[in-house]
């Protein structure tokens, strides 16, 4: 004798909950019918089992529904039959599913119509790089644009020259010409010397941050500086620094890719911070800028 729809149990339920965290479909499925069926053809089926029909195939769906078409099959016809309490969102997934599954089943029969497996298409990159000894400017040689740093020993010392003075501005490799008139340097240097000044960059210049006002020049030195050749030019940049009342501290390293940014920092510390005299302003540019002096 059949049981009516109120006699589904407990034990029906939990039974079914427990194939559906397995996961178990198959088995879930057999179950399921042997339930359906013992409430009898008169019977309504409870609200209970048809929302956990629909957990069921929520589940399904989630776990690779694709990889079993029968079971998605049996689940659109529980679903057809009204005995899957679907949700909008439910019914749009198995829409989706359904037709994934269709695109599925039409490539492999073109697939053996043809005599030819699917074939998952695969794209393989393969980056290339040729690297050798070079010097540092090399990083540059296929570049328009360029480093502002011609050495490590540069960059590393315009590093150190802003964590010691952070209050200025540290520029590296600057024009002379940028920082003192030449023009009125003219008469107080030798020939060779203006017109070595036109060309000429610093290797460091610190500078006040608002004006711009220069403080002090540097120059690093090292053996290459031994030469008379560079010792004319280091001779020269001392001559113009000077008629410019700009003070030029040398500081020399015979192992420049050695000096760390620690030691620069002693090094800074202990042997130019006494030197570093920002001066007076004669006027404040931005709120001054229409009142000039005016030289006869």
């Amino acid at each position: 004798m059949s049981r009516s729809a109120t006699d589904a149990t407990s034990h029906d339920l939990e039974s079914l909950r427990r194939l559906i965290a397995r996961p178990n479909f198959q088995h879930f499925r057999n179950r399921f019918e042997q339930v359906v069926h013992s409430l009898g053809e008169s019977g309504r089926l409870p609200t209970s089992l048809a929302q956990l029909a629909a957990e069921a195939f929520e589940a399904f769906l989630e776990n690779g529904a694709l990889e079993d078409p029968e079971t998605l099959a049996w689940f659109v016809q529980q679903a057809k039959q009204g005995l899957i309490d679907l949700t909008p969102g439910l019914a749009t997934a198995l829409r989706t599913a359904q037709r994934r599954l269709a695109r599925r089943v039409e490539r492999r029969r073109h697939g053996k119509l043809h005599g030819v497996r699917e074939v998952v298409q695969l794209k393989r990159v393969v980056q290339l790089s040729w690297f050798g000894v070079a010097g540092f400017e090399a990083s540059d040689a296929f570049e328009i644009r360029r480093s502002v740093f011609r050495s490590p020993q540069e960059r590393a010392f315009a590093r150190v020259l802003s964590l010691r003075f952070p209050g200025l501005v540290a520029l590296p490799n600057y024009p002379l010409d940028q920082i003192a008139n030449l023009d009125r340097l003219k008469p107080q240097v030798s020939p060779e010397a203006w017109k070595y000044g036109r060309m000429c960059r610093l290797d460091a210049v610190l500078v006040t941050p608002l004006e711009g006002d220069p403080i002090a020049a540097f120059e690093l030195d090292s053996r290459d500086h031994d030469r008379p050749d560079a010792a004319r030019r280091d001779k020269h940049k001392a001559d113009l620094l000077t008629a410019a009342r700009i003070p030029l501290i040398r500081l020399r390293s015979d192992a420049p890719l050695a000096t760390a940014v620690d030691e620069w920092y002693s090094i800074l510390t202990d042997e130019v911070l006494d030197k570093i005299d920002c001066g007076e302003r004669v006027r404040v540019r931005d709120t001054h800028a229409s009142l000039v002096p005016i030289y006869g």
